[in-house]
């Protein structure tokens, strides 16, 4: 009868606790899943560079090919250029709206080039996870 009493504030202390402890990992998983979200854009891979306006005034392509910048002939060369040659790195850029992304040799395959792009948005540094690129048809 002695062990009576110590018994029931532990298993009170533990009914008043898992609420809480579930909470906690409730929220968590809540978080998580706001912070990266899958989805499917339909965008260019270009280049840091002209995409955030480094060194092209005009966020395109057209200009740096226009100043006849050695190696940029096309989209294509011109994003290859960008990342090779001036530090840029790849970026999938869907209207105004430019991500990160997170595997550089994947999406190197498809440089200047419009494709469908399904990944995770990782909203707070705003970079996409890639799991699949394809041509944009």
């Amino acid at each position: 009868m002695r062990n009576t009493p110590p018994i029931r504030l532990l298993l009170a202390a533990l009914i008043l606790l898992l609420p809480v402890a579930f909470a906690f990992t409730n929220g968590k998983e809540k978080e998580k899943d706001k912070k990266e979200t899958q989805l499917t854009l339909i965008g260019d891979i270009e280049d840091s560079q002209c995409a955030f306006n480094v060194h092209s005034a005009t966020r395109s392509h057209e200009a740096m090919i226009k100043q006849g910048v050695p190696g940029a002939t096309d989209e294509k060369s011109c994003t290859l250029h960008c990342v090779k040659d001036m530090g840029g790195n790849f970026v999938l850029v869907v209207k105004n709206d430019v991500y990160r992304l997170d595997d550089q040799g994947y999406a190197e395959k498809f440089a200047g080039t419009r494709v469908k792009l399904t990944g995770t948005l990782d909203s707070r540094t705003h970079t996409l996870h890639i799991i699949n690129i394809e041509d944009a048809k």
